[in-house]
């Protein structure tokens, strides 16, 4: 079960010899008997989850009756994704709309007119609030002296991709806590790390959702009375996306400039079938720490899933990691990535950093 986020989710599940990148849906795909929920505290996309579905079946993968999405979900609108592009490019964000949708559901009204719209609004009175959609987004477009590009045709899509989700949408606000009074076991999912929790995260450099363990009682519409214990995930390597504060970073701001820059058509500058090219060897002997740190980006497949950004790298921080622990009260932490510590014996130190 996912409790927060959306499509700024870039979950890469790797399974066999199967490799696959979610964005909405929960990351137990691979297994045909585990069903798969998306709770309230999320806000979704659904032309882009329409398409996330149509991909996984096309690989194979069956989410009728297996994936639930709750009513009281929000929707990412047309003028979230506006708004994104506006106010979301000094934090470095994904651009899908994420925080505008959330400052939306917060917001709740402008005047007479409904700003935060979940699915049930949708599916209860399509042409009700398919108008608030619409007025939403004429709106925004006049404040910002921006030229609609017809704004029916963006409606009737969100409308489309209605239908072919709706199958999908669970309208009881307790499913989820029905299952688990039967017995049912729920993993919870969450999207983006510990430090880009909206509140206790490296603020303003964050997420637009609440990231910690605890949140998942809220989002993934559970109580807390069901609690069993919190499963925290490091990396050996550390990794950051976009701007903000990142103490152990090889580099430093010369690696954060480097990997937020864009062409002009919005593409990362320096992606990774652009650094795939350069010689690894000659980057980790080089003793400069910005070149370790992209070698160590190449070698560990850093890059973002959704946006294919390079990944700002670095060592492993142990202050942080406690600090993230205590935080989200982990009861057994799993630290991945370690088979990349080796490369640390090609580098002039020869040693492993923390």
């Amino acid at each position: 079960a996912r409790f927060n986020g959306g499509s700024n989710a870039g979950h890469t599940i790797k399974y066999k010899n199967k490799k696959i990148a979610l964005q909405q849906v929960p990351s137990g795909i691979f297994y045909p008997k585990q069903e798969l929920y998306i709770g309230s505290g999320c806000v979704v996309n659904l032309v882009k989850l329409v398409k996330e579905i149509e991909t996984l079946e096309k690989t194979g993968i069956n989410l009728k009756n297996r994936l639930k999405i709750s009513c009281q979900a929000s929707i990412i609108q047309p003028h979230h994704l506006i708004l994104d592009v506006i106010m979301g490019k000094v934090i470095g964000t994904t651009k899908n709309g994420i925080g505008p949708a959330y400052a939306d559901k917060a917001t709740r009204m402008e005047g007479d007119r409904l700003v935060n719209i979940r699915l049930a609004d949708l599916i209860d009175n399509p042409k009700m609030y398919g108008d608030f959609i619409k007025k939403n987004l004429l709106s925004v477009c006049k404040t910002h002296k921006i030229k609609v590009k017809n704004p029916n045709a963006q409606i009737n899509e969100i409308m489309d991709a209605l239908t072919s989700v709706k199958n999908y949408v669970e309208m009881d606000p307790l499913y989820l806590q029905k299952k688990v009074e039967k017995g049912t076991r729920v993993l919870f999912e969450g999207a983006q790390s510990a430090m880009l929790d909206v509140s206790r995260g490296s603020v303003p450099f964050v997420t637009s959702s609440s990231t910690i363990a605890s949140a998942a009682y809220v989002g993934g519409d559970l109580p807390v009375f069901y609690h069993r214990k919190t499963i925290g995930i490091a990396k050996a390597v550390m990794s950051r996306v976009g701007n903000g504060p990142f103490p152990s970073e090889y580099g430093g701001k010369k690696s954060e400039i480097y990997c937020i820059a864009s062409e002009k058509d919005g593409r990362p500058k320096y992606r990774a079938e652009v650094e795939e090219k350069l010689d690894v060897e000659k980057l980790l002997t080089s003793g400069d720490p910005f070149k370790i740190g992209m070698a160590l980006r190449i070698l560990s497949g850093e890059y973002g899933t959704r946006t294919t950004r390079p990944r700002r790298i670095g060592m492993f921080d142990l202050v942080q990691l406690s600090y993230s622990s205590k935080m989200n009260g982990v009861d057994e932490l799993i630290i991945n990535k370690c088979d990349i510590l080796s490369f640390y014996g090609k580098t002039k130190k020869g040693k492993i950093p923390v």
